[in-house]
């Protein structure tokens, strides 16, 4: 039989985004949990990524809910806070507002049809993702400790088994390649896959011994052509690398693969989804603003993240079985609209010149995971009764 009419998985479901409103993916797993459409393998980026761990964590929706609202998530995003005055000089803070308003204007221009908006020196573009962030990590290296004694607990008891799904994450990296012992100054970024270790079989039949990061065909040259795949790892430094965007959290660094970015690299990736599985939950997204993120991923990333989402949604999956892949896409684009409020808010200093993080307490979090979790919950179901699945 031929490998290519064989995928690994019945089922997956993207977890793309969702920042500090994550949530509604946890209540979306639920609905297809409840109506016996349990996704095989969830693939996490950015805020979705936190959102796959807690899965990882506690794949029973009633146990994954009781995680999402507990005092120990809680904690953790807590953790994500603004710069503080003391740790951005004023000098610092004029430089991040110039570099804004400078991303947006040359985002107006074009030359010989390309917009230019890119940094070139890898040593430059480093630094300015580290001392341009807007937020950062308290105590990293154990951010994510207490959810996984959480889920170890009696009250969060896991359930690691043959039902709980498989997860990959997609992060980024600044790439120098090697070139006889020096390195490429030329500047150049890889999308990660980290992956569940079955999966390293599985790429030879799906993708003729390579994947190619899709955002390589927009990129005009800044994204290397070849997905690095890696299927030892562990969550806390991964789900760090997807999270860490350009302009809000600082890059991390994971040894043998250098300085790791976010997972906005591939924020959707609806083709490897479509490769891995026969059924495809994934979600609508709403355009990017034009003001800061659109700017800011053409800067960094070389591509025009809007153009690449047009891709996204008219992606028809080709068919390499007698069952081609059906992509079911979840309607979320309004999330926004329809959770104001219900997530951590952000408020513009104008005195100190920072973007401020805004933390509820913590009946106002669960009240906040609540809505989330109810939204994706219903959406998910209302859409599975109105296509019969």
């Amino acid at each position: 039989m031929n490998n290519k009419s064989i995928k690994p998985y019945e089922r997956v479901q993207l977890f793309s985004g969702g920042g500090s409103r994550f949530g509604y993916y946890l209540g979306s797993y639920a609905a297809l949990v409840k109506h016996d459409l349990k996704p095989d393998i969830i693939i996490g980026t950015c805020g979705g990524s936190l959102s796959a761990y807690l899965v990882n964590l506690a794949p029973d929706p009633k146990n994954l809910q009781a995680l999402m609202c507990s005092r120990e998530l809680y904690s953790v995003i807590k953790a994500i806070r603004h710069v503080t005055p003391d740790e951005a000089n004023r000098r610092l803070k004029i430089r991040y507002i110039t570099h804004a308003l400078k991303r947006w204007h040359l985002s107006r221009r074009k030359s010989n049809g390309q917009q230019q908006r890119q940094v070139n020196s890898y040593a430059r573009l480093l630094d300015e993702l580290q001392q341009l962030a807007m937020f950062r990590i308290d105590d990293e290296v154990q951010w994510l400790d207490e959810l996984s004694s959480f889920a170890s607990s009696e009250n969060g008891s896991r359930q690691s088994n043959a039902s709980t799904p498989e997860i990959a994450i997609i992060a980024s990296r600044l790439y120098q390649a090697p070139i006889d012992g020096l390195y490429n100054e030329k500047l150049t970024l890889q999308e990660l896959l980290f992956a569940p270790p079955r999966f390293e079989h599985s790429v030879s039949s799906l993708t003729d011994g390579e994947m190619r990061s899709p955002a390589h065909t927009f990129a005009n040259g800044r994204i290397h052509q070849a997905v690095e795949i890696q299927t030892h790892w562990d969550f806390a430094p991964v789900v760090r690398a997807s999270m860490a965007d350009m302009y809000y959290l600082p890059p991390t660094h994971i040894e043998e693969l250098g300085w790791c970015l976010g997972g906005v690299i591939n924020l959707t990736p609806i083709e490897l989804a479509c490769q891995l599985g026969d059924s495809v939950f994934a979600e609508t997204k709403a355009g990017y603003d034009s003001w800061l993120a659109a700017p800011a991923i053409q800067r960094v990333f070389g591509f025009d993240p809007n153009e690449r989402l047009a891709a996204v949604h008219s992606y028809q999956p080709k068919a390499t079985s007698s069952k081609a892949t059906q992509p079911h896409w979840l309607p979320f684009a309004d999330n926004e609209q329809q959770l104001v409020g219900q997530n951590v808010q952000k408020r513009f200093n104008i005195k100190q010149m920072t973007v401020e993080l805004i933390h509820a307490d913590y009946d106002g979090f669960v009240q906040q995971m609540q809505a989330q979790w109810q939204y994706g919950y219903q959406r998910t179901a209302d859409y599975i009764q109105q296509h019969n699945l």
